[in-house]
């Protein structure tokens, strides 16, 4: 549900922006409000599902749902050999609702309204919490430990007004109100970190990003969730203002990626197997840098298009799973909730960091090239391309990540050489 909200939105907003008086500024806050929202809450899910219990968690909110499920998985799932298949179902219907909503948001739009794309949460969310209530262990809560309520504040606010500024960037680069929001929000974090610091029991693990892998595997999820979130934004305003597709061709054209994704799911814990966390990690950087890099030439063919976005998709599973399990091998399990939510809000700060950017891209190239005379089309994908040009640039930074992670986590081989008599 969590991921098919992120998705669902993007084929919708050209009719949004269609219908309602609605610049490229707002459309993005469409997107960025909701998901920003959830990942600046991660950090207080996760300490609500330790302290009040995962089960109760779930059932309560977007926020808590997504912290409470994957400590769920952590907590009951502790043989190592089980955990990697679990956290790959995890991630896997993860990439399955991104699918979804890019189809089931199409044709909402055609056949009905683009209002029915946000009431798609009601059935499923009673189904969730209905299977809940039947199937999830009680797991009790750790300790009495204070909920964090105002740090969680700042860790919200801190991240609103980074998003913010990046957004109004579009209105150009000496826009005031985007320096200021930037600078308050690095006031912001730098007062977050320094009070978490100091905490016996910070909200935020900080500790944890003292191990390189950690880190390394959260940088990772925050280059993989705007990779992945951003190319479908992209390739929908593509597929619709270019090509005057319908939503619901749109999403279809958007499946092959989805579904290139589910593929790889299904066979990631052989991959990781015979090709470690590592190695598998940095096969699908690999994967996401070429797709991006071909998108990044702004070219007009449709099959090109989606054939790249496949290749994308492919490489999603391929990130998203070994860097949940490197980052969480570390994880204790009493702080299974703030430690893995962690990692959580990197993936989702990720996304709306992504939206922000890329957004501001595609816009202001879109509105130099009109005033340079080119036609609304051309614009559009000249746009798109210089979108997908800084994915590729995520991309890159990535396989560096990639590199480094495969060399901390490749198991030492054993010494073969024969003793010297």
């Amino acid at each position: 549900m969590v991921m098919l909200d992120s998705t669902v939105v993007n084929v919708a907003l050209p009719s949004i922006g269609a219908e309602l008086p609605a610049g490229p500024s707002a459309l993005q806050w469409t997107i960025s409000a909701n998901v920003l929202m959830y990942g600046s809450l991660l950090l207080f899910g996760g300490r609500v599902a330790d302290v009040l219990g995962r089960r109760r968690s779930f059932r309560l909110g977007a926020a808590l749902l997504s912290a409470a499920a994957l400590s769920i998985v952590l907590a009951v799932y502790q043989i190592p050999q089980q955990r990697k298949i679990a956290l790959t179902v995890w991630s896997g219907l993860g990439v399955l609702g991104a699918t979804i909503g890019v189809v089931l948001g199409g044709l909402m739009v055609t056949a009905i309204s683009w209002r029915w794309a946000f009431l798609i949460n009601i059935p499923v969310g009673v189904a969730a919490f209905v299977g809940a209530l039947r199937t999830l262990p009680a797991l009790s809560a750790t300790t009495a430990r204070p909920l964090r309520i105002p740090t969680a504040a700042l860790a919200t606010a801190g991240l609103a007004g980074l998003s913010y500024g990046l957004i109004r960037l579009q209105d150009g680069m000496t826009t005031p109100a985007a320096w200021i929001s930037i600078g308050v929000a690095a006031v912001l974090l730098t007062t977050l970190t320094m009070v978490e610091l100091s905490e016996n029991d910070p909200l935020l693990p900080l500790h944890l990003l003292r191990i390189p892998t950690y880190w390394l595997a959260s940088v990772g999820l925050l280059l993989a969730a705007a990779v992945m979130i951003s190319s479908s934004c992209l390739a929908s305003i593509y597929f619709q203002q270019v090509h005057d597709m319908s939503a619901l061709a749109a999403g279809l054209s958007l499946l092959p990626m989805g579904l290139a994704s589910l593929v790889v799911a299904l066979v990631v814990p052989k991959l990781v197997t015979a090709l470690g966390p590592g190695g598998l990690y940095l096969c699908g950087v690999v994967a996401q840098l070429i797709g991006a890099g071909v998108l990044a030439t702004g070219t007009s063919s449709v099959a090109v298009t989606i054939l790249a976005l496949a290749l994308i998709g492919a490489g999603l599973p391929s990130c998203f799973v070994p860097l949940y399990g490197i980052g969480s091998s570390h994880v204790r399990l009493q702080e299974s909730g703030v430690g893995s939510v962690l990692l959580n809000t990197f993936n989702q700060t990720g996304a709306a960091l992504g939206i922000a950017v890329i957004g501001t891209v595609l816009a202001t190239t879109t509105r130099g090239e009109i005033s340079a005379g080119a036609s609304a089309p051309d614009a559009t994908t000249t746009g798109v391309g210089h979108g997908f040009l800084a994915l590729a640039v995520c991309a890159a930074v990535a396989l560096v990540v990639a590199l480094i992670l495969r060399h901390l986590t490749r198991s030492p081989q054993p010494d073969t050489r024969q003793p010297q008599s």
